[in-house]
């Protein structure tokens, strides 16, 4: 099968290296001449127009706030275009988009890949998610991860946008808690440390966030979830209090850091 993965950043690249691995045919997309001119020369195929990438699937991998712009424009220049979004979309937004632009056959599959690792990264995946009620697109869709060995997820799109979150805000959570107990050990001249080598020897308790102690996430995904999640919850009228806390947690560490 053909695929225009339109957004050659992190996620994008990382997605066409992992299906042209798998034998499918794979054209770039992107606005930035220096990226095209990149993958240009690790031999992929590349254009700087969607109209010009005629495929059976669009993979739209932008940063979230463009990939209404990319879908309403595929809904244009395509018939009946059979599309996922890699997007971290704030639950609802794919279903919405969906309607709106008339796209029927559309998908959304988060990436759980890390910055600076996303091609090992996306070879060798805990779990692949996937949210779709179009039975024609999840049919195409087994098809092209039939060789993944880790648990594939099929699930309705609202729920996979959520999952992004909930893992991203986890981990966020984790490196907040593990920063409390630093304090508390400071204050006590205990190693934190050793505290958190201790407790992690429990299987039951993931040793993430353990590599920085003092030290705040940042970085561009964690911040910009955090906020979006604790958004979606009190747009519902909930209050998110262990959200909360894991912000401001998180921003006073960040004052200490800039203080010193």
């Amino acid at each position: 099968m053909k695929h225009l993965i339109i957004g050659a950043g992190i996620v994008g690249t990382a997605t066409g290296v992992w299906l042209k691995a798998n034998c499918e045919d794979v054209l770039y997309c992107d606005i930035k001449p220096e990226v095209l001119q990149r993958l240009k020369n690790r031999g992929f195929t590349v254009t700087s127009k969607i109209k010009d990438g005629k495929a059976d699937i669009y993979w739209i991998c932008t940063a979230e706030w463009n990939a209404e712009e990319v879908l309403k424009e595929l809904s244009k220049s395509f018939d009946d275009p059979m599309v996922v979004i890699r997007s971290t979309m704030p639950p609802g937004t794919t279903e919405k988009l969906s309607k709106k632009y008339k796209v029927k056959h559309i998908a959304h599959i988060p990436e759980f890949l890390r910055q600076k690792t996303a091609i090992s990264d996306i070879f060798d995946e805990d779990r692949v998610v996937i949210g779709t009620t179009d039975e024609e697109i999840e049919v195409t869709l087994r098809k092209v991860f039939s060789s993944v060995t880790a648990p594939i997820v099929f699930t309705d799109p609202r729920t996979s946008e959520l999952i992004k979150y909930a893992a991203n805000c986890w981990l966020a959570m984790q490196i907040s808690y593990w920063n409390e107990i630093k304090k508390i050990a400071d204050k006590l001249k205990i190693n934190p440390q050793m505290v958190a080598n201790a407790a992690c020897l429990d299987k039951r308790i993931s040793k993430y966030g353990t590599a920085m102690l003092g030290e705040p996430f940042g970085g561009f995904c964690f911040p910009k979830d955090l906020n979006v999640l604790i958004k979606s919850f009190e747009d519902l009228g909930l209050n998110p209090d262990l959200l909360k806390a894991t912000k401001k947690v998180n921003e006073g560490i960040k004052k200490e850091k800039e203080g010193k």
